[in-house]
């Protein structure tokens, strides 16, 4: 029998001599894998330990030797102020608008048609007290007053002819000679004398109110004003009771100033309790800045709810020799009250302040130190002391980053010569 080459090859690949034989052959080859690799691990980590030897090596050789520097201390210069204390009356400041003390609305008191009028009687026009602004046509109450006048002089005189029968009543009674008074108050005439006298009082008072009816007819400014408003022409019908001007005083002016209460607290009050102290408004009319003097007319008895404020009004003072003695009604102006005087006051900028309560100070030795302060009174720039500072102090002005007491400074320049 014939075989072929690879027959034979596959006939000794299954014999189990043959399958040892390729086991062994993976076992060796498995091991000479593992000694490979820890061959190279052992030489990959001998070449770290060398590398990191030679680095450490340099390092060691190439160290830089760090040089000692005495560094310069810097110390911060600062502005100063020398306080002085002294007695010092607080300003409060405050706004307002021009009003008119006295403003009214005129009506007619009897109507008819209107006949006459004065030239100012116009919106803004400008009118003397006792100035006749219209004339209503009168010639209806003249009438009612001739009427009025002939009724009192009937009156009158019947009054006066009771009178004299009242008279010969008593002389008649008399000679009778009885000696009392009659009974019946007739016999003396007695109702016909008070209805007589009745009767003639009414004529009186109605003949006074045709007169005053006939004098109303005439509407007359009760003040020196500036008309706001003119509801009447020549021509026009008015009735009692419709209004034909409003009225305000161009000379009787104040202003309404609003106060904070501490500012409220601090106005400068009489023994009677009452607001005094110099009062000064500014206003500008053209460019051009007015000076008026004031003083206090009222204070509100009430608080604003609403804003907590309190309102005082003062009395405009005429100006001499300005081409306004007096604003304008509804300029706004500026108010400077001079309010109570505190003794003993240090006055500092507000910038000084730290927390509003505390300042720092420069010592002796140009250190600084902390102290604690009493401030009644603070202002948009200034700070009123009390307590906390002597005269003589000398007060920082520069803000410091970080201050810490008994930290040293330097005095800049002129700073000293700077006083309050």
């Amino acid at each position: 029998m014939l075989f072929s080459k690879s027959a034979a090859t596959e006939v000794i690949d299954n014999t189990p001599i043959a399958e040892d034989f390729r086991r062994v052959n993976e076992r060796v080859e498995i091991e000479r894998k593992v000694e490979v690799k820890a061959v190279a691990s052992f030489v990959l980590i001998l070449s770290i330990v060398i590398v990191t030897t030679l680095v450490v090596i340099l390092l060691v050789l190439n160290k830089r030797v760090a040089r000692e520097e005495n560094k310069e201390i810097i110390i911060p210069a600062v502005k100063m102020l020398d306080v002085v204390a002294a007695d010092h009356t607080v300003k409060i400041f405050t706004q307002g608008v021009v009003e008119s003390a006295r403003e009214t609305m005129l009506a007619a008191e009897v109507g008819g048609r209107v006949i006459k009028i004065s030239p100012a009687f116009k919106q803004g026009g400008v009118v003397k007290a006792g100035e006749r602004l219209l004339q209503i046509d009168p010639a209806d109450y003249r009438t009612a007053l001739t009427a009025a006048e002939v009724q009192r002089t009937e009156m009158e005189l019947a009054l006066e002819l009771e009178k004299a029968r009242v008279q010969q009543a008593k002389l008649d009674w008399e000679k009778l000679g009885s000696g009392s008074e009659p009974l019946n108050p007739l016999v003396l005439r007695a109702p016909y004398l008070a209805a007589a006298e009745a009767n003639a009082a009414s004529a009186i008072e109605a003949s006074a109110k045709a007169r005053r009816d006939v004098k109303r007819t005439e509407i007359i400014a009760p003040f020196d004003a500036g008309l706001r408003s003119a509801n009447a022409e020549v021509g026009a019908v008015v009735t009692p009771g419709s209004t034909v001007a409003e009225l305000y005083a161009s000379s009787d002016l104040e202003v309404r100033l609003p106060l904070s209460l501490e500012d409220f607290g601090f106005l400068e009050r009489n023994a009677d309790g009452k607001v005094s102290g110099k009062i000064i408004l500014k206003g500008k009319i053209g460019g051009q800045e007015y000076v008026w003097y004031a003083e206090t007319a009222r204070v509100d008895p009430e608080i604003d709810r609403s804003t907590l404020s309190a309102h005082i009004a003062v009395k405009v003072l005429p100006a001499i020799g300005t081409a306004f003695p007096l604003p304008p009604v509804g300029l706004f102006v500026d108010a400077e009250i001079f309010g109570k005087t505190l003794a003993d006051i240090i006055e500092i900028p507000r910038r000084a302040l730290l927390e509003n309560k505390r300042a720092i100070v420069v010592m002796e030795d140009d250190k600084i130190a902390f102290r604690e302060l009493t401030v009644p009174r603070l202002t948009r720039h200034t700070a009123l002391v009390s307590e906390g500072l002597i005269a003589g102090d000398r007060v920082v002005l520069t803000r410091l980053s970080a201050p810490v007491a008994g930290m040293e400074v330097e005095i800049e320049i002129g700073a000293e010569k700077e006083k309050k």
